[in-house]
């Protein structure tokens, strides 16, 4: 996967899974399959064909996690979290070990407003792979714009940039969380100090 050269204030966040995955760096909406951009009847067709035959596949083999996986992308995708985070739960469930899939899961939490719980996934898949960027980014986004906690997020981005260095300009991030604290504070960009 090419290195994202987008600072992390344009990102929504990098998924790990790659089916369907835009590349990190790609502003929200302005991917296949993302939220806002539009489809055609026959591409709609496709995807309720797929889902469908995923849906099946579970009804199946209710432990198929390579399907669970793909119809949690599918729906995150869709902007549904809701319906998304059923199926990466059940993916981790099957294979607790898939720090991509647990790394979704997170990514799913957040976007539910769920910001402690995608944090603790996180830091299970760093856990179990402590150079999964990924993870390491998540918990950046998560802290940086979440929590406030911009020293731990600024700590998870020099990760990032130690396991994948120019993965993104880190100066653009320390203007952000700089950005952020003001904001914060009272004070607007720009405002005197």
């Amino acid at each position: 996967m090419p290195a994202p050269a987008a600072a992390p204030e344009t990102m929504a966040g990098a998924r790990a899974s790659t089916p369907g995955t835009p590349a990190a760096g790609t502003p929200p909406g302005h991917g296949v399959g993302q939220p806002g951009a539009a489809l055609s009847p026959e591409m709609m067709d496709q995807v309720g064909r797929e889902l469908s035959a995923l849906k099946k596949a579970v009804e199946l083999n209710p432990r198929d996690a390579a399907s669970l996986t793909r119809l949690g992308n599918m729906y995150m995708d869709a902007g549904m979290p809701d319906r998304a985070v059923q199926y990466y739960r059940t993916a981790v469930e099957v294979e607790p070990t898939n720090v991509d899939v647990r790394t979704d899961l997170g990514s799913c939490l957040q976007r539910m407003g769920k910001a402690q719980e995608a944090i603790k996934e996180f830091e299970q898949s760093i856990a179990r792979d402590p150079k999964h960027w990924k993870s390491w980014f998540n918990i950046g986004i998560v802290c940086m714009y979440d929590l406030g906690d911009y020293d731990r997020a600024l700590s998870a981005f020099q990760k990032v940039q130690e396991i994948n260095p120019g993965s993104f300009d880190i100066e653009a991030v320390r203007a952000q969380i700089e950005k952020l604290k003001s904001m914060k504070a009272g004070r607007g960009p720009g405002a005197p100090s």
